[in-house]
C-alpha cells in the first residue's frame, strides 16, 4: 500500500523537489523599523569584547529586547554590556513586504552606543531579556498585542544573529502554528534562502515586533526556525518596575543552556531536526515534552510520524489512534492512522480508518487514493472503483497514477 503521511495539516508525501533557494537579500539601507535592529556587545573588567548578540530596540526610550540564551550563560565572562545600531542590519528582505510603518522621519535608536544598566525581565520560554539603556533612542515600530491571523506563505521579516557571510535580516514565511500545552503557540517558519536562524525576532507584515525566535539545535534544517510570540503584557508590566543591576546579574554564572529547558523550546528543537539519522534524538525530545505537559494530538502526531518513517510502523499507530481519540475531527490522525494500518497489511481497519478521515473532508484526494488502495488489497475491488472514479473528479494526475497501479 502507498504510503501519504501528514502532520498536522502539511502534506509530507508524496514529496515535492525542493524549493529553489532565494537570491540574497539585498544589504541597501531602510527606514523605520528595521533601523531597530541593534548589537549587544558584552566587554570584560578589561575592556575586551567577549560577546556579540542582536537586540531590538522598543518604542519606549531606554528598553530593548535580547535573547536570554546568548547572554545568560557567558555571564561570567563580561562585566558591562553596551547597545548600538547594527551597522550592517538595515538590509530589507525582497518579496511582497509592504506597509513600512514609519518614514525616514521615523524616531530611531541614538547613532552611538549606550550602556545598559538593568535586566528587567527574564523570558525563558520566549528565550528573551528585556533591558534598559538609559541613552537609547525609542522606536515607532513597537510590539503587536497578538500574533496576525495570517496564512501559511505569508512574508514575515527575520532577524538573526549574524553568522559568517549570513546577512542579519531575512525573509520569513509563515509554515505553520503549533499549539503547546499551558504555554504559547510554536510559529515553525520557513527560510526560503536557507540560511537558518539563530536566536532573533520575527516581524509582521507592517514591521512590528511579533515573536522572538528560539535557539536551533546542532543539526537544525537551515530552512525553518520556530518562534514564539512576544508576550506585550509582561514586557508593559517589567517596564515600570525595578530590575536587577548589571553587575549582579553578570555576577551570576548560568548553566550553559538553561534558558532553553522549556516545552515550547524543547519541542522547537525536535521539531526542527528532520534528518533519519535525528530520530533518536527527536523522539527523546518529543518524549521529554510529554513528561512535562502530557499527551496532547500535537505531540502524538508529530511522534507517530517520526515512528512511522523510521519504520516503527506499529508504534506510529497506537500514537495515531490516540490522536485521534483526543481529537475525533482532526483529519491528519485518521488519514496516518489509515496509511499506518495498510502498511501492517490490515488493510480492513485501514479502510475504516480513512473512511472516518473522508467524513471529515470528503473532498481530499490524497485520502481516496489510500482508501481505494486498502479497499483493493482487502479485496473489495469494485469498492475500489468507486474510490477511482471519485478521485478521478478531483485530481486526474492522481487517479491516472492509481488507475495504472490497479489497472482499472
Amino acid at each position: 500500500m502507498a504510503c501519504a503521511l501528514v502532520v498536522g495539516a502539511a502534506l509530507l508525501v508524496p514529496p515535492g523537489p525542493r524549493a529553489a533557494e532565494s537570491a540574497p537579500l539585498p544589504a541597501t539601507a531602510t527606514p523605520g523599523p528595521l533601523s531597530c535592529v541593534l548589537e549587544i556587545a558584552g566587554r570584560d573588567a578589561a575592556g575586551n569584547t567577549v560577546l556579540q548578540t542582536v537586540g531590538y530596540a522598543l518604542d519606549r526610550p531606554g528598553l530593548l529586547l535580547a535573547p536570554l540564551s546568548t547572554l545568560a550563560p557567558g555571564a561570567a565572562r563580561w562585566r558591562s554590556l553596551s547597545a548600538a545600531p547594527d551597522p550592517l542590519g538595515s538590509g530589507p528582505p525582497s518579496g511582497p513586504v509592504t506597509g513600512v510603518a514609519g518614514s525616514a522621519g521615523t524616531s530611531r535608536p541614538s547613532a552611538g552606543s549606550a550602556d545598559v544598566t538593568e535586566f528587567l525581565l527574564e523570558d525563558p520560554e520566549r528565550d528573551l531579556v528585556l533591558l534598559r539603556a538609559p541613552g537609547l533612542g525609542a522606536c515607532e515600530a513597537g510590539v503587536t498585542a497578538a500574533v496576525p491571523a495570517e496564512s501559511a506563505g505569508e512574508s514575515w521579516i527575520g532577524i538573526r544573529n549574524r553568522e559568517g557571510y549570513r546577512g542579519r535580516v531575512y525573509r520569513a514565511q509563515l509554515d505553520r502554528t503549533i499549539p503547546v500545552r499551558g504555554g504559547p503557540d510554536l510559529l515553525r517558519v520557513r527560510i526560503p534562502d536557507g540560511g537558518g536562524a539563530g536566536s532573533g525576532f520575527l516581524l509582521d507584515s507592517r514591521r512590528r515586533l511579533i515573536a522572538s525566535i528560539l535557539p536551533a539545535p546542532s543539526g537544525a534544517d537551515r530552512l525553518f526556525a520556530c518562534a514564539v510570540p512576544i508576550d506585550s503584557k509582561a514586557i508593559d508590566a517589567a517596564a515600570g518596575s525595578a530590575g536587577r543591576p548589571l553587575l549582579e546579574v553578570s555576577s551570576t554564572p548560568r548553566a550553559q543552556g538553561q534558558a532553553a529547558r522549556t516545552p515550547a523550546a524543547i519541542l522547537a528543537q525536535a521539531l526542527l531536526l528532520t534528518r533519519d539519522d535525528q530520530a533518536d534524538r527527536a523522539l527523546a525530545l518529543l518524549d521529554e515534552v510529554v513528561g512535562l505537559i502530557g499527551e496532547s494530538d500535537t505531540l502524538l502526531m508529530e511522534r507517530g510520524a517520526w515512528r512511522f518513517r523510521i519504520g516503527r510502523s506499529e508504534a506510529a499507530i497506537l500514537d495515531f489512534a490516540r490522536a485521534a481519540a483526543l481529537n475525533p475531527r482532526l483529519f491528519p490522525a485518521h488519514l496516518n492512522l489509515g496509511v499506518a494500518l495498510g502498511t501492517t497489511g490490515r488493510y480492513p481497519e485501514a479502510a475504516d480508518a480513512l473512511k472516518r478521515a473522508l467524513s471529515i473532508d470528503p473532498y481530499n484526494a490524497p485520502a481516496h487514493y489510500q482508501l481505494a488502495l486498502a479497499l483493493a488489497a482487502a479485496k473489495h475491488r469494485d469498492q475500489a472503483r468507486g474510490e477511482y472514479e471519485r478521485l478521478r473528479l478531483l485530481d486526474a494526475a492522481m487517479a491516472r497514477d492509481l488507475g495504472t497501479l490497479l489497472q482499472f
